[in-house]
This record gives C-alpha cells, sequence and structure tokens, in this order.
C-alpha cells in the first residue's frame, strides 16, 4: 500500500490500510492507480483480494463496509490474456459520498492467483503508447469535460480490447470477458 499512499492522500489511505488490518489480508491495487495515468479525485480506484475463504471474507467486507449483500455481485470473468479459463469472482462497488471514498473491489479464491495475478501485472505495466492515450482520453473526460463518460469508457475498452486481443471491437456488453450476476 506504500506505493499508491501518495495517490490516495492521507484519509484515503488512513480508510482502506484499516480496511486492510481488519481483514487481515493484503489489498491489491491494479490499474491506473499504480501507472501514471491516474487523477487524482476522478480516476477509480482498482482493489483485489485473494482468499483461501472467501466466504469469510466477503462477511467481514459487508460488516466493515456497512453494505447489504445486495451490493455484492457474483462474476464469470474470463481474465487472463494468457489464460483462457473462466474465474469466478465477486465484485463490490463501494461509494461514501459524505466521506469522498469510492472503489471497486474484485475478490478472489486462491486457486485463481496465477492469472489473476498475471492480469494485474499486464494491466499495471502497459506500454507508454498506451498510458499516453488514456491519458489523452482522462483529461479531456475529466478535466476538459469534452467527452462524456460513456464516451470516454467505449473508447477505454476499445483501447484494451485492442492492445490485449490485437483486434479491434467497439465495446459491446454481449463481447464482454465479464458476466455480472445481480444476486449472490
Amino acid at each position: 500500500m506504500e506505493k499508491v499512499k501518495e495517490k490516495l492522500g492521507e484519509y484515503k489511505y488512513t480508510f482502506l490500510n484499516n480496511f486492510q488490518n481488519y481483514l487481515d489480508t493484503e489489498l491489491i491495487f491494479f490499474g491506473s492507480i499504480q501507472r501514471s495515468d491516474f487523477f487524482t479525485n476522478s480516476s477509480d480506484i482498482d482493489i483485489i483480494i485473494i482468499s483461501d475463504n472467501v466466504k469469510s471474507i466477503l462477511s467481514k467486507i459487508q460488516y466493515y463496509l456497512h453494505i447489504d449483500k445486495k451490493e455484492i455481485k457474483k462474476i464469470y470473468q474470463q481474465y487472463s490474456v494468457y489464460d483462457k479459463g473462466m474465474n469466478t469472482g465477486y465484485k463490490i462497488k463501494y461509494k461514501d459520498i459524505f466521506k469522498n471514498i469510492e472503489f471497486d473491489l474484485l475478490v478472489y479464491d486462491e486457486k485463481y492467483r496465477k492469472s489473476v495475478m498475471q492480469n494485474v501485472n499486464d494491466i499495471n505495466n502497459l506500454p507508454f503508447y498506451i498510458i499516453s492515450v488514456l491519458y489523452i482520453l482522462k483529461y479531456l473526460h475529466y478535466t476538459l469535460q469534452l467527452i462524456r463518460k460513456s464516451v470516454y469508457n467505449n473508447w477505454k475498452c476499445l483501447l484494451f480490447h485492442w492492445y490485449f486481443n490485437k483486434k479491434i471491437k467497439f465495446y459491446d456488453k454481449e463481447h464482454s470477458s465479464t458476466i455480472i450476476l445481480d444476486d449472490v
């Protein structure tokens, strides 16, 4: 967590550090917070937890964050570029506007560690030209507000799909590599 401390700011760092201590497991940060295209107070914070006792971790998360079980979505995801198998996990979008903290939390079973960590490494170590395009898109969206969120998300998905799959394909939920179920 020390690597992202400066980008999080003191309050968010303390909140997430206390959360990590309560869960007694590592929070794995990935995405723009680990790269140079992170926009403070605009970019989302992506976190993964890998556990050998997912049910216990989910209960602890639910209690600590004061969230309803309905906020925990089961996902099936083709997560790694190299391993085309399907991983099962859980996704929680946490937002507290009063505390000004928001993050996406993914929870996976230990048996998926290899493919999850490969994907984390791939996303955290994008080439300079991809990070540059992401930075420009984020600047146009977050700072100048010249493009809507949906346009930003579509271009971001296109860029990631092109980079990881070597195919140009506009974002289409029907062809997404993640399936989210509403009820756990």
